[in-house]
């Protein structure tokens, strides 16, 4: 198997100006969309230059660092396709003047990206941040729209995109593979957030330009007052047990898992909450869920909330519920640690190789199972507490400053080849 490496620690060629290419933006938030500002942020206050190039949607505020580009709504988890490699962004991503381009996303951006870094003679770095194949399974995506996709790549890279005839999972996994090959085969160097990255999935790259690099977290400050009246918009009392989920709140992330384990913990503890942040894709499978639980007047839907408010939540919750079994780093796991609250997986992958390693806690992923761990959490606040504490000393040495040096450090690596 292949294993990632430390990165240099002696930059050869410092990168001065870099573009970064995602298909994941505001107004969207996730993972993607956290590590990327912050290493945006990072960088530019040591003095590299960043523009971020991202499809272009109505509600995205301006900005002299944000390249926008035509986008239609794909009809999934409110992604946005864009990036196609026409002449007119190619130049418009070259008058930016990257010396360095990188890659988060594998969609119509990430294609764009690699193709720029081709055109330009530049340095190509990739982040592989998304375990696709568990993506593509949950999202049941037809085989037959991959191996299209597959095609499109291979043409516009000049490369053979053709694959074998199987069953429909292994139709996905041949065409993913294809994929990775077409976009990560000829980076520069490929940066993955975890290990559990590389036990999910085969990258086809040597080791020797495979780099470790975890995403800093800053911690959210947040006052009592900003706390109360978060309890009081959604109806919680300071006395309230919370468990806490924010992510997408979706079958992805383990959420039919997490109503179910909730359903034995709300009949044991009376004061027992259920708090879920994140855009919703599928309310009615959500709402049948919660029905076919009995616990909807126990759980608290606020939707996407902005990062203030977030702050707010993890202060009111006593533990952070994290039933997912396809995240590879999970950034939600550091901000909760960062808060001195607990988290509870249920994925081994992600607890042995995560940032917080022992410091988090591991139940096994059946209802039963987790619903006495989170119940054990709920019902002792001094036992919570104290994991909270040995979550946050670790999740503090994995600061933004620290990520951006290392991020560096694999540029310099980049550049030199």
């Amino acid at each position: 198997m292949t294993q990632a490496i430390s990165p240099p620690t002696r930059a050869e060629q410092r990168v001065q100006r870099v573009a970064h290419f995602t298909d994941t933006y505001l107004p969207r938030r996730d993972g993607v969309v956290t590590s990327l500002r912050t290493l945006c942020r990072e960088l530019d206050a040591d003095g590299c230059a960043t523009v971020t190039v991202a499809p272009r949607h109505r509600e995205q505020p301006p900005s002299t660092d944000l390249l926008t580009l035509r986008s239609v709504p794909c009809g999934v988890a409110d992604l946005r396709l864009g990036g196609w490699p026409t002449a007119a962004a190619l130049e418009r991503v070259a008058h930016r003047r990257p010396d360095l381009i990188h890659v988060h996303t594998p969609g119509p951006m990430g294609l764009l990206g690699t193709i720029v870094a081709r055109r330009l003679g530049v340095p190509l770095v990739h982040s592989y941040h998304t375990d696709l194949y568990a993506y593509a399974e949950a999202y049941r995506v037809p085989a037959r729209a991959l191996e299209l996709g597959l095609q499109y790549y291979a043409r516009h890279l000049g490369a053979p995109g053709r694959c074998g005839q199987a069953g429909e999972i292994s139709r996905r996994h041949r065409a993913l593979d294809g994929l990775h090959k077409l976009l990560l085969g000829r980076a520069d160097a490929v940066i993955v957030p975890t290990p559990a990255v590389l036990e999910r999935a085969h990258l086809p790259v040597p080791a020797e330009r495979i780099f470790l690099v975890p995403a800093g977290v800053a911690a959210r400050p947040v006052t009592p007052a900003e706390v109360a009246a978060f309890r009081t918009r959604w109806g919680l009392r300071e006395d309230d047990a919370v468990a806490l989920f924010v992510g997408r709140v979706n079958r992805e992330k383990g959420v039919d898992l997490l109503i179910s384990a909730f359903a034995r913990v709300a009949a044991r503890v009376p004061a027992a909450r259920l708090l879920l942040i994140g855009a919703v894709y599928e309310p009615r499978w959500v709402r049948r869920l919660l029905a076919a639980a009995g616990v909807e007047s126990r759980v608290v839907i606020t939707g996407q909330l902005p990062p203030e408010e977030v702050a707010a939540a993890y202060a009111c919750a006593r533990v952070f519920a994290f039933p997912s079994l396809t995240d590879t780093q999970g950034l939600v796991l550091q901000e909760a640690a960062l808060a001195g609250v607990p988290s509870l997986l249920c994925d081994p992958q992600l607890h042995r190789t995560g940032v917080l390693g022992e410091t988090a806690l591991l139940a096994p992923p059946l209802p039963d199972a987790y619903a006495e761990m989170l119940t054990a959490l709920l019902t002792s606040p001094g036992t919570a507490k104290a994991a909270g504490a040995r979550a946050r000393e670790r999740a503090m040495h994995h600061t933004p400053a620290r990520y951006a040096a290392t991020m560096r450090d694999v540029y310099a690596f980049a550049a030199s080849r």
